[in-house]
């Protein structure tokens, strides 16, 4: 595979998100709502990029110079972040994008800028996902709230990982 890498993401990147959001699988996926009206998206994009929340940051991640989905750092404090990534082109799921966009993210969220813990919550029939988290170095600490996955009431299991336990 070609190296995956990590980018800000700019108001350039808006359309590739309104293309996203026009899969219903990536949608489900995700928890995004399916069929969503693409100006509404743009707007939701837009605002994002131009007045993120405090404590958040979305990078996108890019392979051989193509924008094919996007890792977040959310909810950060001086010492914490919650973990998010999304591989948005499905022709990559499984293929190794993520976990190389995650072990990116961590080494910058652990290094860069400090963080001693990391957290990710994942939807318990997330089968990639928890495969995901667990090749990162994540251990599962609890259960969460419930969330909908694919249409049904799932519950969210917790991860965390601590700098010390990170070996990227």
């Amino acid at each position: 595979m070609s190296d995956v890498t990590l980018r800000p993401l700019t108001l350039d990147d808006v359309e590739p998100f309104v293309r996203w959001a026009a899969d219903p699988e990536f949608c489900r996926a995700i928890g995004w709502a399916v069929d969503r009206d693409p100006e509404e998206v743009r707007a939701s994009r837009v605002r994002l990029l131009t007045d993120p929340p405090a404590g958040f940051m979305r990078q996108g991640i890019v392979l051989d110079g193509q924008l094919v989905g996007y890792v977040d750092l959310a909810g950060m404090t001086a010492d914490t972040a919650e973990f998010g990534i999304a591989v948005a082109e499905r022709g990559l799921w499984g293929r190794g994008v993520g976990r190389r966009a995650g072990e990116l993210t961590l080494r910058y969220g652990f290094g860069t800028l400090g963080l001693g813990t990391i957290t990710a919550e994942v939807h318990r029939p997330n089968v990639r996902s928890h495969a995901l988290m667990r090749a990162l170095g994540f251990r599962e600490v609890g259960v969460g709230d419930l969330d909908e996955y694919y249409g049904e009431t799932v519950p969210l299991v917790r991860y965390a990982l601590r700098r010390a336990e990170f070996s990227g």
